[in-house]
């Protein structure tokens, strides 16, 4: 479940496929997630929980962390504060599902990054994960499903 290297300081060039962990406990969400971002041509890494997804990013190296916010036994909060003490240069690469960060309790700096608000449609969070990768989207218009 290891990611690709990728020198993160110069980003990747657009011709790259972008890596991509996704960390959420729902199966059936992840992986139409993971579905949906592999189809858009980005090498995906799925994990379960916080810790596995804390495992992929110490093991790993990815363009982007998809995670959501409410997980058991760790949730997405968790998991952002450890990366962020083991590898800071992920700060500004994590797209968040949420319900709501302000019920979640979400404060401080974590707020800089990104967030879908749940329910949400796979085309939010992929131009969510393109805006983070610093690329546009391709010109289509293909009807997305609502998560």
């Amino acid at each position: 479940m290891v990611g690709r290297a990728v020198d993160m300081s110069r980003g990747a060039p657009d011709s790259a496929p972008l890596s991509v962990l996704v960390v959420e406990d729902d199966r059936e969400l992840r992986e139409t997630l993971c579905s949906y971002l592999e189809r858009r041509g980005c090498v995906v890494a799925p994990a379960t929980t916080a810790p596995e997804g804390l495992e992929a990013i110490v093991l790993g190296q990815f363009d982007v962390v998809v995670s959501d916010v409410q997980m058991l036994p760790r949730g997405g909060l968790w998991l952002w504060q450890e990366a962020m003490t083991l590898r800071p240069e992920l700060q500004g690469h994590f797209v968040f599902c949420s319900n709501d960060p302000a019920s979640d309790g979400l404060v401080g700096a974590i707020l800089r990054e990104r967030f879908v608000l749940k329910p949400f449609e796979l085309l939010e969070a992929w131009r969510a994960v393109l805006a983070i990768a610093g690329r546009r989207e391709p010109d289509d218009s293909q009807p997305e499903l609502a998560l």
